[in-house]
């Protein structure tokens, strides 16, 4: 027989703790309701389909699924479940150290939240009940950073591995703290405002003067070596681009190389900021969505332009910084600007944006993620109505363009500058002293050719079919 299970949602916008509403999970659904006085406030509820305004006191419900058992915003606070996911892993740990033992599927989900789905990447916070809620909200612990060092008395290379029997000193260290979902294995700390400098602490709870939030992305050196440098670079690059970037620091933690970015989803005073995938968004509205790479960018677009729910509040300059994205990575080498890859943020003006730019890595240095793009656009490869041949890369990017409302002129002048900044970008790769000889062989390869068809189509030869 199932049993029912219920949750509370808050949030700390504004740093103030403040009741979303309730969450309630049966074995067939989902469901959720906002509670009244949250409904006076006029603050962004759930997500952005999720509008309080819309449905005001009426229950939200989504049948359960096998990829979402909650909906979307929520299930995001739960790390994916794949065996080696190293936040998955570390929660399991902590639930073990508790006492919870040998928990599976969604059962183990559930737990998870439990513990840990609060101060995590956005500005929803789970808790079990309002008690536990105002508890974790009325004391939060005394900050302080922490030397990472031996003094610890454990191996985190060991803990990575699985092997780590001592998780308590790093649950004391760091939290029990929240993490994010992904590949590469990333803890939520904090460090001090003006940069990495060896010292760590737990993710902020209220305004904490010195210190500012990051991400901290370890390497996984025997799947993808030299990535956290391969990153570090390609931010840099953005940066370079003109495109918004958070701060970041190459470091060392316990030996293992790692980058610290610093986490847009608070503001200054270390207040959370409304934060949503692209992923959560669309999933929201379109129930038969199954995977962060089940879109096309020049649907994007589309739903930029025509959907009922304000993605952004500028269309022209969303569409615009889309365009950006996607020609960016075809010439930096990242086929991996999937719908987690980008995000859209509420700011203090209630101005709906795209986020600054994450994971930007080049991941096609790497052969297990060589693909051109690991997300469809401009019916590339594919044969259309009109065509006898499958579309080609030149023909795919004026097609996306032209859904992104891209002109000629604007067209030109956003791929002279893209391809400008990046002039130079074998030179540095070729100088990274972490990334292996093959893998770089492999990139510089790959960013040739993108940066050939691009540059036909600005000396104004017809794009190839």
């Amino acid at each position: 027989m199932s049993t029912d299970r219920s949750a509370v949602i808050w949030t700390r916008l504004h740093n103030i703790p403040r009741k979303m509403g309730q969450l309630y999970v049966t074995d067939k659904e989902c469901r959720f309701t906002y509670d009244a006085d949250y409904l006076n406030l006029d603050q962004p509820g759930l997500g952005l389909v999720y509008d309080p305004a819309y449905f005001g006191l009426n229950t939200i419900s989504r049948k359960r699924s096998e990829k979402f058992n909650l909906l979307p915003p929520v299930q995001s606070l739960i790390p994916p479940l794949q065996e080696d996911n190293f936040q998955r892993n570390l929660a399991l740990k902590y639930l073990n150290s508790i006492g919870k033992t040998g928990l599976s599927g969604f059962d183990a989900d559930w737990e998870i939240l439990k513990v840990s789905g609060r101060g995590g990447i956005g500005h929803l916070d789970l808790f079990e009940d309002d008690e536990k809620a105002e508890h974790w909200y009325n004391n939060p612990p005394v900050h302080q950073l922490h030397e990472v060092t031996d003094e610890f008395g454990f191996s985190l290379k060991e803990f990575m591995a699985w092997f780590e029997d001592d998780i308590e000193v790093l649950i004391q260290t760091v939290g029990p703290t929240p993490s994010v979902g992904g590949a590469i294995p990333k803890l939520l700390v904090s460090i001090p405002e003006t940069g990495w400098d060896g010292r760590i602490g737990a993710p902020t709870r209220q305004s904490t003067v010195g210190v500012t939030d990051v991400i901290l992305k370890f390497e996984q050196t025997n799947r993808y070596p030299g990535i956290t440098e391969l990153e570090s670079m390609a931010l840099d690059m953005y940066r370079n681009a003109g495109f918004d970037v958070p701060r970041h620091w190459i470091c060392h933690f316990k030996g293992m190389p790692a980058l610290a970015i610093e986490r847009f989803d608070r503001d200054a005073s270390r207040a959370p900021v409304f934060t949503e995938t692209l992923y959560s968004i669309f999933a929201s509205g379109l129930p038969n969505m199954v995977s962060h790479y089940d879109y096309t960018y020049d649907n994007i677009a589309k739903a930029i332009n025509v959907s009922p729910v304000r993605i952004v509040n500028d269309a022209t300059e969303g569409k615009e910084h889309l365009f950006r994205c996607v020609i960016m990575s075809l010439i930096t080498g990242n086929g991996d600007l999937h719908l987690e890859n980008l995000s859209i943020l509420i700011d203090s003006d209630n101005v709906r944006r795209f986020t600054p730019i994450y994971d930007p890595t080049p991941m096609r240095a790497y052969s297990q993620h060589d693909m051109i793009s690991v997300m469809p656009f401009g019916d590339y490869g594919d044969i259309v109505d009109g065509y006898d041949k499958p579309i080609g890369l030149t023909e795919a990017v004026h097609r996306f363009s032209a859904h992104c409302g891209i002109r000629k002129k604007q067209f030109n002048a956003i791929v002279s500058e893209l391809l400008d900044k990046t002039a130079d970008y074998e030179s540095m790769i070729n100088q990274l002293q972490t990334v292996p000889d093959a893998n770089k062989e492999r990139l510089i390869k790959r960013i040739a050719d993108a940066r050939k068809h691009l540059g036909v189509m600005l000396d104004g030869e017809k794009p190839q079919r």
